[in-house]
């Protein structure tokens, strides 16, 4: 795998849809690393009042 440290990469949040969700776009090292591609959904955790999120594939 790629990522072998701490990554933080500021992203943009891109628009929010009628149905409450918002899109964010992904750095291309962690997509790689996750192995997503092009429109596959991505499971998306955060504790409540939690500073950080984890993402990761939702079939692994």
């Amino acid at each position: 795998m790629g990522v072998r440290e701490t990554f933080a990469d500021c992203v943009m949040v891109q628009g929010r849809d009628a149905d409450e969700t918002v899109t964010v776009t992904v750095p291309k090292e962690i997509a790689d690393e996750l192995e997503l591609e092009r429109g596959e959904p991505a499971l998306w955790q955060c504790d409540e009042g939690g500073e950080f999120a984890r993402v990761k594939r939702p079939n692994r």
